[in-house]
């Protein structure tokens, strides 16, 4: 190579590598910019709540939270279906590689229902939906049996019991070392993805102009504390259930037997604190305004923060901004490695579940009973 060539290849190679970091920088100012963005605290001094009714607000969460809840989570099991379909069909072929995709998609799926069934409403209350496609404990006597049968179809779907499909079975068979492609695990793992994709499919929001008349005050008012009621016991699904039961479990075995225990709900794909942020932001979405403007009812989700503020209840309203910041912010530092740090958001959630059920109910002027979430 002449020097001629060399100097135009070194001059070329130095503007692409100025390019290269130049290119770095930016992404990481727009970065650094989209971040201060979505860490800025709304502004809520210069914000004008109006009197929203209460059809507004549950209209705004089925239609602006639920429905379009469901959409991500319908796009996250057709990938799914995919995904499984791809693995499943490989004639005993598939890679490592292939089987990390699809837990990877699997774990996108349940993070997207997380999130949308944190405050079961609607037709998930009506249907019996969490039970349909997330019931636990998972029975292996039953799984065994609807591997064997080989069910094909909603027909003979219908007819596995819950205990034996939903997201519990395929949790399990992709953690197993015998699920491999061409095997009666996969063809039936397939199904039960295509049978939770029916279940969500058939899930319609429904405004409550067509389940009730909107003068019928009465109707409205019982719509309005069952949606409170689900609320309330969403943050304690979170805290008890999901958090604190096997916070106590661990620390019970570890004491028993004088060695470490730690044994969590979702920690075969790693995703302990992953699901706890998805419920919880299923739940948050509901309770403070998050834009920094005032919510619109045929736009966006009315949170019991804006309808407090609408009635012109701010101590309220500023008091659960309060301990639902609190609670976002111990969410984001759960560890489970940490258990100190499990244990801040438990006792967060427990207070911010105390003020609910107290303060708020009061000043709505609610009840507080039994929720779809409570149980043991």
């Amino acid at each position: 190579m002449n020097p001629q060539h060399q100097h135009e290849l070194k001059t070329g190679l130095l503007r692409g590598l100025v390019w290269v970091v130049l290119a770095f920088v930016l992404l990481v100012v727009l970065n650094f910019a989209n971040s201060a963005v979505a860490a800025k605290p709304v502004d809520r001094s210069t914000m004008l709540f109006p009197y929203y009714e209460v059809a507004e607000v549950l209209n705004s969460v089925a239609i602006h939270h639920h429905n379009k809840d469901t959409a991500v989570l319908r796009d996250q099991l057709e990938a799914l279906s995919v995904a499984t379909a791809q693995y499943c069909k490989t004639g005993g072929k598939a890679q490592p590689a292939n089987m990390q995709q699809l837990q990877g998609q699997y774990a996108k799926a349940y993070l997207a229902w997380l999130e949308l069934s944190a405050v079961v409403m609607g037709p998930m209350l009506d249907n019996n939906t969490v039970r349909q496609i997330d019931f636990r404990p998972l029975r292996l006597n039953l799984l065994e049996r609807a591997i064997k049968k080989q069910p094909q179809g909603a027909q003979a779907m219908a007819l596995i019991g819950s205990p034996a499909k939903g997201f519990p079975a395929l949790e399990y068979l992709l953690t197993q070392n015998d699920f491999k492609s061409g095997t009666p695990q996969c063809n039936y793992a397939h199904e039960v993805v295509l049978d939770i994709a029916r279940t969500v499919a058939g899930l319609r929001w429904q405004t409550s102009a067509t389940q009730a008349n909107q003068d019928d005050a009465q109707a409205l008012g019982a719509g309005m504390q069952l949606y409170f009621n689900q609320l309330v016991g969403a943050t304690h699904n979170l805290a008890w259930e999901r958090m604190e039961k096997p916070l106590l479990k661990n620390k019970d075995e570890a004491s028993a037997n004088m060695a470490p225990a730690g044994h969590w709900p979702f920690s075969e794909f790693h995703l302990t604190e992953k699901a706890w942020a998805a419920q919880w932001q299923g739940i948050e979405h509901l309770l403070m305004v998050s834009s920094q403007t005032v919510p619109q009812a045929d736009t966006q989700v009315i949170p019991l923060e804006a309808y407090l503020r609408g009635l012109g209840k701010i101590e309220l309203a500023d008091t659960l901004v309060k301990y639902s910041s609190a609670v976002a912010v111990a969410m984001r530092s759960n560890d489970i490695t940490k258990p100190a740090s499990v244990e801040q958001s438990v006792k967060a959630l427990k207070v911010l579940k105390g003020f609910l059920e107290s303060e708020v109910a009061k000043g709505l002027k609610v009840s507080i009973q039994f929720s779809s979430s409570d149980g043991d």
